[in-house]
């Protein structure tokens, strides 16, 4: 008879089993990868491509959108991460905390390159470098007190006058 009634080989169903679990593992580490920092994110995206990358017992299609998932999850996160060390570069150089300010757009640049080399759009760029000419032009003017600009005025006010 053509399949009907016979045993399934024991052989292949254990190696679905084997596929079926690997699967399963992949799809739990992309789950972690979902909300976590980008050192963690590259570091589970390396284990992926390292581990079941080369399993020859995954299907191709199964490895290729793993892989490309797992770009995207790593590309999310440097991009949150940098939009949150720009954003909080903005607040410092408001502040004209010049050296926190140095140190935080630094690594939102860091982040936002490692982004657009994963595939970050190009809005992405774009806002992120509207974002750091912004933090670059903003603080280190104010200076408290006279200064070769506004030097100290020494003059004796006019009591006549209405801007007192």
């Amino acid at each position: 008879m053509f399949g009907l009634g016979t045993k399934p080989d024991p052989k292949k169903e254990a190696e679905r089993q084997a596929a079926e679990r690997l699967m399963l593992a992949c799809r739990d580490i992309l789950t972690q990868m979902e909300g976590s920092s980008p050192e963690e994110a590259e570091r589970l995206a390396k284990r992926l491509k390292e581990t079941y990358g080369t399993d020859k017992r995954l299907p191709f299609d199964f490895k290729r959108t793993m892989l490309e998932r797992a770009r995207k999850l790593e590309c999310n996160a440097n991009m949150r991460a940098a939009d949150r060390c720009l954003h909080r570069a903005a607040q410092l150089a408001a502040d004209e905390q010049m050296m926190d300010r140095s140190k935080k757009l630094g690594d939102g640049r860091r982040y936002a390159s490692k982004a657009q080399m994963l595939g970050a759009g190009v809005e992405f760029r774009r806002a992120t470098d509207r974002l750091v000419e912004t933090i670059m032009m903003t603080g280190g003017v104010h200076r408290p007190g006279p200064s070769r600009a506004k030097p100290l005025d020494l003059a004796p006010k006019n009591p006549h006058c209405a801007k007192i």
